[in-house]
C-alpha cells in the first residue's frame, strides 16, 4: 500500500515536473515568437474576421511579454464596414492582453485585458433618437441596422472586458447637430447579456468637460432593447449647445450651466422611473426684444437653481413630474421652495403648483411662447405676490388656460389699471380672456397719468373682466365700491378699447366726499382731459358732498361732446365748501354751493358765501366752455368791511388798478357793494370787474401823503382800473371837507387825482400838531388842496399843493411870525414825494421853510432844511445840509428859544393813529447859521449890528462874530473841544445891578443847600468840552477885567479846570480847580490865589466899592465841597483860607463888613463906636492885617486873625457855622493910647479932652487912667450878631513927651 501510494505520488510529482517544463518549453517559445508575430499578421486578420463577422485590417502587429501574461499590440486596426451604412471605425492601437492558464484550459485565446487606443467611431449617419426626418433609402437603413448589430455583437458578447481610452464617437443629437463624445477612460465589462460600464466622457464644443457615467444593464439581443439602471453625474454642463433652434428662438434662452446627479431605471428600452438631484446651475436668457442686440446693451436675466430633486414617473400616455425642494432665484429675487407636479403628454400638459412668487415666476413666463398681447401685458404690469394653488394647462405653444389665488398681489400702473402692492384676488381665465375677484385692504395706488396722485384705499372691492376682442380689448365691472380717507363710491363702467378707433366710456357712479378740498386726487385726467381736470383740481378746494351723481357715456375723443354724440354730467352738492373759480383771484369760502357740469359747461348757484372777509349774500354765476380760452361769469351781492374790499382787490388781478385805487384810497369801515366779474382763463385777456359801493359815515385813508377822512358818505364806482367818487362829504382831523376822487391806469402805473377843500378853525388842531405850536394861533382859515398820485410797478410818487387865506387868522408867535386878524396874508404848502423821500416848501409872511424828508425809517427824518426868516428865496430841490438864515431889524432869540424848548403840555386827545402820522419830525440842528440882525436879544442882553456865521465842517463848527459888544472865533469840534479866541468883550448885565447887597455874583445861594443833582448839572457835565479861552480886552459892568485865559479839560467823570488867569495891571487871579460827578456823586475842589498891589482897584473891576482902601493884597484858598461849582452843599464845605494884607485904610465901615464880613466886623466897629467916640468915625488906619482858619463840614474856625491898627491891635479867634448861618466869636482889642490923643481921650477912664490933658500934665504929674484891654463877644446870626463887652483892663498911662505937645498944639488951635 505504500508502494503504491509513493508511486503515485512520484508519478504526479513527474506529471507535474513535466507539466512545468513544458510550460516553461511553451513560455519561452513564446518569449522567443511574440517579437515575430507580424509574420502572422494575415492569418491573425482572418481569424479576427472570422470571429467577429466584419472586415479588419492592421498595419502592424507586436508581441511582448507584459504582466506575466502574452500580449499582442495591433496598430493602424481598421474595421471595413459598409460604404452604404456610412458608418466608420478605426483606432490607433489595440492592446490584448491573453490569460495563458485560461486559453490552455479552454484550448482557445482567453483575452485578460483589451485596451483600445485613441478610437474614432462615427455614427453621425443614423437617427439613433429618431428625431429627425431623414431622407435615407430603407436599403441604407437596413445596411445601418446590420452594421450597427455586428458591432453591438462584438461589444456587448466577444468581448468580455474592455477599456476605452482617449476616444471619440461622432453622433447625431436630439437637436438633430451632430456631436462628437470624448470617451476619457471608459471600462466596460460584459457577461453574457449583462453589462456593466464606467468611466468619464465629455462632449465636444457643448460645455460638457466631464461627464461621470455608470450602467449597470442586460440587453435584449441589442442596444435597442435594454434594461437596467444608468447614473449621470454632471458639472457646470454648458446647456445652450442641447437647445433647439425653435426653444432659442422662443425663449431667448441662450445659455447655461447645469450640475446635476442623474438616475434612470429603462425597461426594454422604455424609463420606468428617474431622479434627478439637481446641483447650483444656472440658466441665462435676454429679452425677447433686445435678444439680437448688443449683449452690453441688452437686459440679461439669470435663473439660478441652488438644489432641487426631480422624479420622473413615465406613464402610458405620457409623463408625470415631481419637483421637491426646489430652491431657485431669478435675478436677484428668491423664489420660495417649489414643489410641483406636472403631466405631460406629447399634444398637452397640466401643472400644479403649490404656492409661487410672481415676481420670480414672471421672467420665465416671457421665455414662454405666449401671444404678443400677454407678453405686452406682462411686460407693462411687472406682476408680484404669491400664488397659491397654481393650476396651468397649455399645449408646445405656451399656457392655455390658467387659475389661482393670489395674496399680496402688486402689479405696476398700466393704462388704466393702479399700481397695487397688497391685492387679495381669485384669478381665473385664459389667452383671450381674464376674470379677477379682487379685494383691496389699506394700500396706496399711484396711477401714472390716470389720475393726479395715488390712491389712499382704505377698502376696495371689485370685479373685473379683461377679454381680448377681434378689434382690441375690453375693461369692465359690475361692482366697483372704494373707500378712501376723502370718498366713498359704488359704481359701474365698461371701457372698450379699439385698434382704430377712440375708446368708449359707460360709466355710472355715486360719489359720498368727505374732503372736497381733495378732489383733485380722483379726477380721470384721461376722461376729463387736462383742462378740465386741472381746473376742477384748483376749484374745488374743501368742503363735503353728499351722493355726487356722475354719468358719463361716449367716446373719449368726442369729449365735450358738442355735437350730441355722448353725454357727461356731474352733480355735486358742496356744503362749507372752498371753491376757486380762478386761480388767480380768492376762493370762495364757507360756501353752500350747488356745482353742475354738463358736457362742456359748468354752472353754479349760492346763497351764502365768503370772498376773504367779503360776505357774499348771493353769487350766480357759470363757465359757457371748460376749455382754455373760455372763461367765468359771476355775479355777486356783497357786504363787508372796507379793507376787507380792499385786500379782496389787492388778490386778484386788478391789484395794479382797482386794488391799487382802493389801497391810495382805503375804506374802513361796513359798505354795500354789488359787482360783477368776467375771468378769462387766458392769462394774456384781461378779466373785468364792474360795480359800485355804498358808503355811509366811513372812514376814509389816504396814504401818501396820509390824509384821514372821516364820516364819509356817498357812492364810489369803479370799472376795473377806472374809480371814480364826486361830492363825497366827510371830516378830516376831525374837521368837515368835500372832496372828488378819480384813479385809472396810465402807461407807467396808476394815477390817482384828488381835490378837497375846507375851512377850518385852527384850534382844533392842537390834538394833532401838538399844543405848543397851535396855541399862539387862533381864527380859521379857508384852504383848498390838489393831490395826484402815480403808482409805479415800484414805489409810487406824488404832489400836493395846498392854499390858504391865512386873513382870519391871528398870531401871537414872536418877531416875525406874529400876525393881527384880518391882515391879509396867504399860505402855501407845496410838497412832492415818493416812497423814499419827500421835498416840501412853506411860505408865510415873512417866512419860508424847506426841507427833505427820508420817509423809509419808522419815524421820518428831516434830511435837509432851509430856515429863511426875514429875506431870502428858497433853495432848488433837492436841497443839501441844513441852513437857517435870519435877515432882520429886530430879533428876540430869547423868545424864540422858550418857545422851541417848552415841553408840548398833553392836550387829552386820543392818540390816533393821524395823529402819530402827523407827529412833529425831531427838528435837526442846523449846520449852517447866518445872523444878520440890527438888534439882537440874547440870554437878556441886548447885541448890536450882529453878523454871525456858524459852520460846521467834518471835524466841527467854525464861528465868526461881529458886533458892538464882542469881536472873535471859535472852533467847536463836537463834543470834545471848544476854541474861543475873543479881541474884545463888553458885557453888561443889567440884572446885576438890581441884586441885593449880600448876593452872591457867582453862586446860586438858593441851592447851596440843596443835595440833588440837578438835570441841568448833569447835562453840562455830560456836554462841555475842553475849553480853552482867551479874552483880550474884557470888560464887565463898564469895568475893565483885563486879560482872560482859562483852559478847561476833560477827564473821564471829572471836568478840570487847569488854570484860570486874569491879570489887569498889577492884580492877579490864578486859580485850578475841578468838578466830579459820577452817578450819585458830585464834588467841586477849587483853589484861588489872588494878589496885588491895590485892593481897591481889584474891587473895582468887580463892581464893588470896598471900605479898605489902598492896600497891598495876597489871598490864598483851597477849598473842596460836595455839589456842582455854582451850588456848594455847605455842611460839606472844607479847606483853609489865608489872607494877608498891607498897609491900608478902612475908610467906610460897610465896606469893611463886606471885605471881613465873615466875623461881622461891622457889628464890632459900631459897638466900639458907641463906647469909644470919635475914634472910629473917620475909619481906621492899620499897617496890616493877616489870618488864616480851617473850614470843616461848613464850620470855618480861627484864632490868629490880627490887624495891626494905629488906634490899637485887634485879634480875632472863634467860629462860623455856615450851615446854622451863626457867629461866635471872641474879639480883644488893645488900644495905642500913645498913637496921640483922640485914641488917648477914647479910652480914658474919665472922659477927658485935649485941654485938660494939658493940665495935668502941667499941674499934676503926667499920669491918666485908661483902659488898656477890652474884650467882646460875638454871637448870633452872621447877618445880626449880638456883640457884647466882656470886661474891660485899666491901667495909669504916663504921657510922654509927644502927646504934651500934641496937646499944646490943640489947645492953641482951639483958642484961635
Amino acid at each position: 500500500m505504500r508502494f503504491i501510494v509513493s508511486r503515485l505520488v512520484r508519478t504526479s510529482l513527474w506529471l507535474l515536473l513535466s507539466l512545468l517544463v513544458l510550460l516553461a518549453i511553451l513560455i519561452s517559445a513564446l518569449r522567443v515568437a511574440l517579437p515575430h508575430m507580424n509574420q502572422y499578421q494575415i492569418p491573425m486578420t482572418e481569424w479576427m474576421n472570422r470571429q467577429a463577422e466584419i472586415q479588419f485590417s492592421v498595419k502592424d502587429i507586436q508581441g511582448f511579454w507584459r504582466n506575466r501574461h502574452p500580449s499582442l499590440s495591433l496598430t493602424g486596426f481598421r474595421a471595413h464596414l459598409p460604404d452604404e451604412s456610412n458608418i466608420h471605425f478605426a483606432a490607433d492601437r489595440v492592446d490584448i492582453e491573453f490569460d495563458l492558464f485560461k486559453s490552455l484550459l479552454q484550448w482557445q485565446p482567453v483575452i485578460a485585458n483589451l485596451v483600445i487606443h485613441q478610437s474614432k467611431l462615427d455614427v453621425s449617419s443614423v437617427d439613433l433618437f429618431q428625431q429627425q426626418s431623414s431622407n435615407d433609402s430603407q436599403e441604407q437603413k437596413k445596411v445601418q441596422q446590420e452594421t450597427i448589430r455586428h458591432l453591438d455583437n462584438i461589444f456587448l458578447r466577444q468581448l468580455d472586458d474592455f477599456s476605452v481610452l482617449d476616444s471619440t464617437i461622432r453622433y447625431r443629437s436630439i437637436s438633430g447637430d451632430v456631436r462628437q463624445l470624448e470617451i476619457a477612460r471608459l471600462k466596460w465589462k460584459n457577461n453574457g447579456h449583462h453589462h456593466q460600464a464606467q468611466g468619464v466622457v465629455s462632449v465636444t464644443n457643448t460645455g460638457i468637460n466631464s461627464l461621470s457615467v455608470r450602467a449597470d444593464f442586460e440587453d435584449f439581443d441589442s442596444f435597442h432593447d435594454i434594461s437596467g439602471q444608468f447614473y449621470v453625474s454632471s458639472d457646470k454642463i454648458s446647456v445652450g449647445p442641447w437647445l433647439t433652434q425653435y426653444l432659442k428662438k422662443e425663449t431667448g434662452i441662450h445659455s447655461g450651466q447645469v450640475s446635476f446627479d442623474g438616475w434612470l431605471t429603462l425597461e426594454h428600452n422604455t424609463p420606468k422611473d428617474g431622479y434627478v438631484q439637481v446641483r447650483p446651475s444656472d440658466l441665462f436668457w435676454s429679452d425677447l426684444s433686445t435678444q439680437h442686440a448688443d449683449s452690453a446693451t441688452s437686459k440679461q436675466h439669470r435663473l439660478h437653481m441652488q438644489e432641487g430633486v426631480f422624479r420622473l414617473i413615465p406613464k402610458q400616455d405620457g409623463m408625470v413630474i415631481q419637483a421637491q425642494s426646489v430652491v431657485l432665484q431669478t435675478d436677484e429675487t428668491q423664489w420660495p421652495e417649489l414643489n410641483f407636479l406636472m403631466k405631460w403628454q406629447p399634444d398637452h400638459w397640466l401643472m400644479n403648483i403649490g404656492e409661487i412668487n410672481i415676481g420670480s415666476l414672471v421672467p420665465l413666463i416671457k421665455r414662454m411662447p405666449l401671444s404678443e398681447q400677454l407678453q405686452g401685458v406682462l411686460t407693462q404690469l411687472k406682476p408680484e405676490g404669491t400664488l397659491h394653488d397654481i393650476r396651468l394647462a397649455g399645449d408646445m405653444q405656451g399656457i392655455r388656460q390658467y387659475s389661482a389665488q393670489l395674496s399680496e398681489g402688486a402689479i405696476q400702473q398700466w393704462y388704466l389699471l393702479p399700481e397695487v402692492h397688497h391685492l387679495q384676488a381669485s384669478i381665473r381665465g385664459n389667452t383671450d380672456k381674464a376674470v379677477i375677484r379682487a379685494n383691496l385692504d389699506d394700500d396706496t395706488l399711484p396711477y401714472g397719468d390716470v389720475f393726479q396722485a395715488p390712491l389712499i384705499i382704505q377698502k376696495g372691492q371689485v370685479n373685473l373682466v379683461w377679454q381680448s376682442t377681434a378689434d382690441g380689448w375690453s375693461l369692465w365691472s359690475d361692482h366697483v365700491a372704494v373707500r378712501t380717507p376723502d370718498l366713498q363710491t359704488v359704481g359701474q363702467f365698461k371701457l372698450d378699447v379699439f385698434h382704430d378707433q377712440s375708446p368708449l366710456l359707460s360709466l355710472y357712479s355715486e360719489v359720498d366726499l368727505f374732503q372736497a378740498g381733495e378732489t383733485w386726487r380722483y379726477l380721470p385726467v384721461r376722461a376729463l382731459g387736462d383742462e378740465l381736470t386741472d381746473y376742477l383740481s384748483t376749484a374745488i378746494q374743501g368742503g363735503k358732498v353728499k351722493t355726487a351723481k356722475i354719468l358719463w357715456y361716449g367716446r373719449l375723443k368726442d369729449f365735450p361732446y358738442q355735437r350730441n354724440n355722448g353725454i357727461f354730467q356731474a352733480w355735486v352738492g358742496l356744503k362749507n365748501a372752498r371753491f376757486s373759480y380762478n386761480t388767480a383771484w380768492p376762493p370762495l369760502t364757507d360756501l353752500q354751493l350747488n356745482l353742475l357740469f354738463q358736457n362742456e359747461s359748468m354752472y353754479l348757484d349760492s346763497r351764502k358765501a365768503h370772498l376773504m372777509d367779503v360776505n357774499a349774500l348771493r353769487i350766480t354765476g357759470r363757465i359757457p366752455a371748460l376749455m382754455h380760452s373760455g372763461h367765468i361769469e359771476i355775479e355777486a351781492k356783497a357786504q363787508a368791511q372796507g379793507n376787507a374790499l380792499r385786500d379782496f382787490m389787492t388778490s386778484t388781478p386788478l391789484v395794479h388798478s382797482v386794488g391799487a385805487a382802493l389801497t391810495t384810497v382805503q375804506v374802513n369801515g361796513k359798505i354795500q357793494s354789488e359787482f360783477q366779474l368776467n375771468i378769462p382763463f387766458e392769462s394774456h385777456q384781461e378779466p373785468r370787474a364792474w360795480g359800485w359801493a355804498d358808503l355811509k359815515n366811513n372812514r376814509v385813508d389816504i396814504q401818501s401823503p396820509p390824509l384821514d377822512l372821516r364820516k364819509v358818505s356817498g357812492r364810489i364806482r369803479f370799472d376795473n382800473d377806472v374809480v371814480t367818487a364826486s361830492s363825497l362829504q366827510g371830516e378830516m382831523l376831525g374837521q368837515p371837507v368835500t372832496w372828488d376822487f378819480q384813479g385809472e391806469s396810465s402807461s407807467k402805473g396808476y394815477n390817482v387825482h384828488i381835490d378837497t377843500v375846507g375851512d377850518w378853525e385852527v384850534t382844533p388842531l392842537a390834538s394833532y400838531v401838538g399844543q405848543k405850536w397851535i396855541a399862539p394861533l387862533s381864527g380859521h382859515a379857508p384852504w383848498e388842496m390838489g393831490v395826484d398820485i402815480q403808482l409805479n410797478d415800484i414805489g409810487f410818487s406824488y404832489q400836493a399843493n395846498l392854499n390858504t387865506d391865512l386873513q382870519a387868522i391871528a398870531s401871537l408867535y414872536p418877531y416875525p411870525l406874529n400876525k393881527k386878524a384880518q391882515e391879509s396874508g396867504k399860505g402855501v404848502l407845496q410838497i412832492s414825494g415818493n416812497q423814499e423821500t419827500i421835498s416840501a416848501r412853506l411860505q408865510v409872511p415873512h417866512g419860508k421853510y424847506q426841507t427833505e424828508i427820508d420817509v423809509t425809517q419808522s419815524e421820518p427824518v428831516l434830511t435837509a432844511t432851509n430856515l429863511i426868516l426875514g429875506n431870502g428865496s428858497f433853495k432848488v430841490s433837492p436841497i443839501v445840509g441844513h441852513s437857517a438864515t435870519i435877515r432882520l431889524d429886530h430879533f428876540d432869540l430869547d423868545q424864540w428859544i422858550t418857545l422851541l424848548t417848552q415841553e408840548e403840555a398833553s392836550s387829552g386827545a386820543p392818540k390816533t393813529n393821524v395823529r402819530q402820522a402827523m407827529s412833529m419830525p425831531q427838528i435837526p440842528v442846523p449846520d449852517h447859521v447866518e445872523l444878520q440882525v440890527k438888534d439882537l436879544t440874547l440870554a437878556s442882553l441886548e447885541w448890536h449890528d450882529v453878523d454871525f456865521l456858524a459852520r460846521h465842517k467834518s471835524f466841527g463848527w467854525r464861528m465868526n462874530l461881529q458886533s458892538q459888544e464882542v469881536k472873535g472865533k471859535a472852533n467847536y469840534i463836537a463834543p470834545y473841544d471848544l476854541s474861543v479866541a475873543l479881541d474884545q468883550l463888553h458885557l453888561y448885565v443889567p440884572a446885576l445891578e438890581k441884586r441885593k447887597e449880600h448876593d452872591s455874583l457867582f453862586v446860586d445861594e438858593s441851592r447851596q443847600n440843596e443835595r440833588r443833582i440837578t438835570n441841568f448839572d448833569r447835562q453840562f457835565h455830560l456836554l462841555m468840552p475842553n475849553l480853552t479861552l482867551v479874552i483880550k480886552d474884557f470888560w464887565f459892568q463898564g469895568y475893565k477885567v483885563g486879560h482872560l485865559n482859562m483852559d478847561f479839560q476833560r477827564q473821564g467823570k471829572t471836568l478840570a479846570w487847569k488854570k484860570i488867569d486874569i491879570v489887569s495891571g498889577s492884580n492877579e487871579i490864578h486859580a485850578n480847580g475841578q468838578w466830579t460827578l459820577d452817578g450819585k456823586q458830585s464834588h467841586t475842589v477849587l483853589n484861588m490865589d489872588l494878589k496885588g498891589d491895590n485892593n481897591s482897584d481889584l474891587m473895582e473891576r468887580f463892581g464893588i466899592t470896598s471900605g479898605i482902601q489902598n492896600a497891598p493884597f495876597s489871598i490864598k484858598t483851597q477849598m473842596s465841597w460836595d455839589g456842582a461849582p455854582w451850588a456848594a452843599q455847605v455842611d460839606t464845605l472844607s479847606g483853609s483860607v489865608s489872607s494877608k494884607l498891607g498897609k491900608g485904610s478902612i475908610s467906610d465901615v460897610s465896606g469893611a463888613a463886606r471885605f471881613l464880613g465873615l466875623f461881622s466886623l461891622d457889628s464890632i466897629i459900631r459897638k466900639m463906636q458907641l463906647d469909644f467916640s470919635d475914634v472910629f468915625d473917620q475909619g481906621m488906619s492899620f499897617d496890616s492885617i493877616q489870618g488864616s482858619g480851617e473850614i470843616s463840614q461848613g464850620v470855618f474856625v480861627t484864632n490868629n486873625i490880627e490887624m495891626d491898627a494905629l488906634a490899637g491891635n485887634m485879634k480875632i479867634k472863634g467860629m462860623v457855622d455856615l450851615n446854622a448861618n451863626t457867629i461866635d466869636a471872641e474879639v480883644n482889642f488893645v488900644p495905642d493910647v500913645t498913637s496921640g490923643l483922640p485914641v488917648l481921650s477914647a479910652f480914658a477912664v474919665n472922659p477927658v479932652t485935649a485941654i485938660y490933658v494939658l493940665a495935668i500934665t502941667t499941674v499934676i504929674s503926667p499920669v491918666v487912667e485908661v483902659f488898656t484891654e477890652v474884650n467882646y463877644e460875638v454871637k448870633g446870626p452872621i447877618d445880626s450878631p449880638v456883640v457884647k463887652e466882656i470886661s474891660r483892663s485899666k491901667g495909669e498911662f504916663k504921657l510922654p513927651e509927644k502927646l504934651r505937645e500934641e496937646a499944646q498944639q490943640h489947645k492953641q488951635g482951639a483958642t484961635q
